[in-house]
């Protein structure tokens, strides 16, 4: 299997996601899925009557960044050479239709060197004259990650049943030190509100030095986990944005009006975001580890910016 950011595939997993990838992106340009039971697949899995194909390629375990390479370039070279080999069998599945572009899927690149090798070859190819039936005057050999499909990434894991995960490190000692030192009055915020969820308690002083450090930590590893759901999965941050949001905008009725303790009604507020995630069908999407960080986040970020407070009411 080979690890990447948004999940684990081999050759078999990997080519079932691109398909799906394939189907959701270019309906529009009426892609064609090429089925290889039969005749094989021909050099393609597929194909747009705009003249784009596609070749899928992973393997079945993990290599590292050089045998990776040449894995890669070795399968750009031979399936490239089936063009020629299926010529007019090609012809008949694209009817006029010239490639312009042969796009090499791939779910991770560690060397720009595919890039330069695909070059050489669409250059290699373009002077090919027993080509010029099939191949369009400025075709091109590309490579492409799962990078280019990070918006059909949330249909794609909900048909095959798997769940948004974010791989961010917990922050270091140093991180939270740093972040304390930069935001010398929120940390005084959070001393004043979180002494209050331990006020009475044994070890109150040493409990409240610690729970700062956590929400401090939780608030740094929330909001990257939030950077990386901006940049790939922009329409889940939205809905998660949205249902923060709501809860937010009644915190602060709910805290005047509660005869809950500070604890229990930092508790309660958590659980509330979290039924509203689950309302929206979040753990159908989202990893269980995901949705943590995302609530914790948000218990972290009202603490820092006072919708949550324990002063009146409470």
């Amino acid at each position: 299997m080979i690890k990447t950011r948004f999940g684990q595939y081999n050759g078999d997993s990997w080519e079932e996601a691109c398909q799906l990838f394939l189907k959701k992106k270019y309906e529009s340009e009426g892609y064609q899925e090429m089925i290889a039971h039969t005749k094989g697949d021909l050099g393609i899995e597929g194909f747009t009557r705009t003249g784009v194909v596609f070749q899928c390629y992973c393997p079945d375990e993990e290599y590292e960044s050089k045998k990776l390479y040449e894995a890669q370039r070795d399968k750009v070279t031979t399936d490239l050479g089936k063009l020629t080999k299926n010529k007019k069998e090609l012809i008949k599945y694209m009817g006029k239709v010239k490639i312009k572009k042969w796009i090499f899927l791939t779910p991770i690149i560690r060397n720009k060197e595919l890039i330069s090798h695909c070059q050489e070859k669409a250059t290699e190819y373009k002077c090919k004259a027993e080509l010029k039936e099939l191949l369009d005057d400025d075709f091109d050999v590309l490579v492409q990650d799962e990078g280019f499909f990070v918006e059909e990434m949330l249909y794609v894991k909900a048909v095959l049943n798997e769940k948004i995960d974010v791989n961010i490190a917990v922050p270091s000692t140093e991180e939270i030190i740093n972040w304390k030192q930069c935001e010398a009055e929120s940390v005084q915020i959070l001393f004043r509100k979180i002494s209050k969820l331990f006020k009475g308690s044994n070890n109150a002083e040493a409990n409240t030095n610690k729970y700062v450090d956590i929400i401090i930590r939780n608030l740094i590893k929330g909001q990257n986990v939030l950077d990386e759901l901006r940049d790939n999965h922009p329409m889940l941050l939205e809905k998660l944005v949205r249902i923060k949001s709501g809860i937010e905008t009644h915190i602060e009725q709910e805290l005047l009006l509660s005869d809950l303790q500070p604890k229990e009604f930092n508790k309660e507020i958590q659980t509330k975001y979290k039924s509203a995630l689950e309302s929206e069908a979040f753990g159908q999407m989202i990893s269980f580890v995901l949705q943590e960080d995302v609530i914790k986040e948000a218990e972290a970020d009202w603490l820092v910016r006072c919708p949550l407070d324990f002063e009146e009411g409470v």
